[in-house]
């Protein structure tokens, strides 16, 4: 309750200063005429007077710049209204300060009738837009409320008014008498004016759609100090007495004033809130590197975690491998069970290979085929040690990766062959040839395996093997892999292996 009383002290505070301001010298000269009212010189006068105007008319025209130019970004159509309003004000300005009596004749002989007759109507648009201003929302769409149409509709009333009073001034009630001083209509209607001001003053008061309480204040005012300049010129009897220049000086205060209000409107608030966004996205940003380090330490812990699995299942793997072979010593002697063991080894070495490229890969989902399928071969040779007998292993695989789910039964497939041909393929201590090929179409994969071996014995037929061996390998290829496997072992060994590369999905 304090804080509100205190607001609207402050506030009215505010407005009684202004209205102090304009009040005060109009007191003076009222009161003591003899010291303060007089009529100045006709040269000086105009010295002062084309500055005021000019200076008007450059608010004016800065007022017109700051609402049309700024509608393309802010879609104001408050303060574009405002500003094609005061664009006509500017130039009748402009035309009452050529008019005035004592400048060059502008086109017509000057007189006071003539000027004031431009002011009556530069002071009736400045009351009328500012009064319609009321009724035109910022963020609402108009149909007439358009850069071209208003600018076209502003040209066309500053020609009417051009036309009537340089040629047609006679349909014009005379405004200004040589002698006497302001006629009836004139002091008529600046009241006029002024009542119409007061309404702007009260309906601005009553808005809501002004963009902050300071751009009111500066609306509010220069209604306030419009009023007071529209009282002067309603009660002046000479052009180039004391009342003329005061209601000058209070014109180029309220037109200031209106000025800052658009401005506020068009520049400042816009930056302000942009400024406030920035401030914001910023605040955002900071507290989103917050959370993205704390996602990535997670993601390290997780990464950590399941490197550490995969190396445990490879150490269980190993710790399996050794049991198997410590069992397999008591019985030296049993061919069948070595040869089993052996072979068992093998393939649990090819799965412990793959958690081993894993483990050490930055990528715990997939491994390089060409890694892999070497990391086999080095396994096989110290597996199957060959005493004098040559074998040479060529690779042509293309740069790729597989999926665990898809690596490990490749590896088993490919450690069972490699084993074959150094087991069995060359015997007589002939020049082995291996000849390995891997590629990637698409989503599909090929694999090639062909050595220059003895081949497979006559009639030999897959699907009646006892054994594992190969026919263990069809089955992971096309079970497993859910690809097709041909063998072919009568000019040596070949086998062509396809298998899709999507069948399985990425776990980690």
């Amino acid at each position: 309750m304090l804080s509100f009383l205190y607001k609207s002290l402050i506030n009215n505070t505010f407005y009684l200063g202004v209205i102090f301001f304009c009040f005060f010298p109009l007191l003076l000269v009222g009161t003591f005429p003899e010291y303060f009212y007089r009529e100045y010189e006709i040269g000086y006068f105009l010295i002062f007077h084309n500055v005021t105007e000019i200076f008007s008319v450059i608010v004016s025209f800065s007022i017109f710049g700051l609402g049309y130019y700024s509608y393309s970004q802010s879609r104001n159509s408050h303060t574009l209204f405002l500003g094609v309003g005061f664009l006509v004000v500017g130039l009748v300005d402009f035309m009452h300060a050529l008019g005035y009596k004592g400048m060059p004749d502008f086109i017509t002989p000057n007189s006071g009738n003539k000027s004031s007759q431009f002011w009556i109507f530069s002071r009736l648009v400045t009351a009328i837009v500012l009064f319609v201003a009321i009724y035109i929302k910022p963020n609402e769409k108009y149909r007439l409320i358009r850069e071209k149409v208003l600018i076209g509709l502003a040209f066309v009333l500053v020609s009417i008014i051009f036309f009537l009073v340089i040629f047609f001034y006679d349909w014009i009630p005379t405004t200004y008498e040589q002698g006497k001083g302001l006629t009836a209509f004139k002091k008529n209607t600046e009241y006029v004016i002024i009542t119409i001001l007061c309404l702007s003053l009260v309906a601005y008061k009553k808005s809501n759609f002004y963009t902050s309480k300071k751009q009111l204040q500066y609306y509010l005012s220069a209604f306030i100090v419009c009023i007071f300049s529209e009282m002067v010129f309603a009660v002046y009897t000479s052009v180039y007495d004391v009342y003329n220049v005061i209601g000058h000086i209070y014109k180029i205060g309220a037109f200031y004033l209106i000025y800052k209000a658009v401005f506020l409107a068009a520049i400042n608030d816009p930056y302000e809130k942009l400024i406030q966004t920035n401030h914001l996205l910023s605040k955002e940003v900071e507290e989103n590197k917050v959370y993205a380090e704390m996602i990535k330490k997670s993601l390290r812990e997780k990464e950590n975690l399941v490197g550490e699995i995969f190396h445990r299942t490879k150490n269980s793997i190993q710790l399996v491998r050794s049991i198997l072979m410590i069992q397999a010593s008591d019985f030296p002697d049993d061919k069948n069970i070595q040869s089993i063991v052996e072979d068992t080894s093998i393939k649990i070495q090819t799965m412990s290979l793959v958690h081993d490229h894993l483990y050490a890969n930055k990528d715990l989902s997939e491994i390089r085929v060409s890694d892999y399928l070497q990391s086999l071969v080095e396994m096989i040779r110290q597996a199957y040690p060959t005493s004098g007998i040559k074998i040479n292993i060529h690779f042509e695989v293309e740069e790729g990766a597989l999926l665990l789910d898809t690596a490990v039964p490749l590896g088993l497939v490919f450690t069972e062959l490699l084993s074959n041909s150094f087991k069995y393929a060359f015997p007589d201590n002939r020049v082995g040839e291996i000849s390995i090929r891997f590629s990637f179409d698409g989503n599909t994969c090929y694999f090639g395996y062909r050595d220059n071996g003895v081949g497979l014995p006559e009639g030999f037929d897959l699907l009646k093997q006892k054994k594992l061996g190969l026919s263990l390998a069809k089955i992971i290829a096309e079970k497993q892999m859910g690809g097709t496997l041909d063998i072919d072992g009568v000019q040596g060994f070949q086998m062509k292996l396809t298998f899709p590369n999507d069948l399985y999905k990425r776990r980690v």
